[in-house]
Parts: C-alpha cells; sequence; structure tokens
C-alpha cells in the first residue's frame, strides 16, 4: 500500500432494527437527528445507509446497515460514539444493535 499523504480512513458498520410498527419514526429521527449528530462527532467524514432488500429478509436479522467512513481507527469512532451523549429514541430497537469497526484488507499482507 503506498502513502499518498492522506490520513487512513476505516469504516464503522452498525446494524440495526426499528422498534416493532415504528419504522418510518425510526428513519426520521435516524435520518433527521442521529446521523447529523454522528456526523458532528470529530473523525466522522461520511455515511452510507442501507436497508435489507424486502424480498430478501428471511432468516436476516438486521433490517438496516449503516457504514459509517471514520478518519483513523474505526474502533477509537466506536469509542467515541458511545461515550459522547448522544441520545437515542424509543423508535430503536436497542437490544439489538451491532456495532462492527472494520479495517482495510490487502491481500498483498496475507502469507
Amino acid at each position: 500500500m503506498s502513502d499518498t499523504g492522506q490520513s487512513r480512513r476505516e469504516v464503522l458498520l452498525a446494524l440495526t432494527n426499528p422498534v416493532e410498527g415504528k419504522d418510518k419514526e425510526f428513519q426520521d429521527w435516524y435520518w433527521g437527528t442521529h446521523i447529523p449528530e454522528i456526523l458532528a462527532l470529530p473523525g466522522f467524514v461520511g455515511v452510507r445507509r442501507l436497508r435489507a432488500a424486502d424480498t430478501s429478509t428471511d432468516g436476516i436479522p438486521y433490517r438496516y446497515a449503516t457504514i459509517y467512513e471514520v478518519e483513523g481507527s474505526a474502533e477509537e469512532a466506536r469509542t467515541r460514539l458511545f461515550t459522547s451523549g448522544l441520545g437515542s429514541s424509543d423508535t430503536l430497537d436497542t437490544s439489538s444493535i451491532v456495532m462492527i469497526p472494520l479495517v482495510m484488507h490487502d491481500d498483498a499482507f496475507d502469507s
């Protein structure tokens, strides 16, 4: 991997579900409040939100995936997110949230 002078970027993957029957309210809160709050945190530089296709949800435990692009360490960004005092919503199923820090994988480093 060549050094281009840019800082390292990693991603933080969030898998979430709304509370049953509150999908519309969840989406409004997530995009209208939650995402702007997270993007205001240091190191969070981009976001992409995805929804499971309606035709392929059998056996998939998560309805939504959010990919946060962060400058620097995704693990440190996850810690910042959880310790920043951000608000939550009663539309978010907090019992099923998964946050996975992901780093770039370069096959050239495999043995």
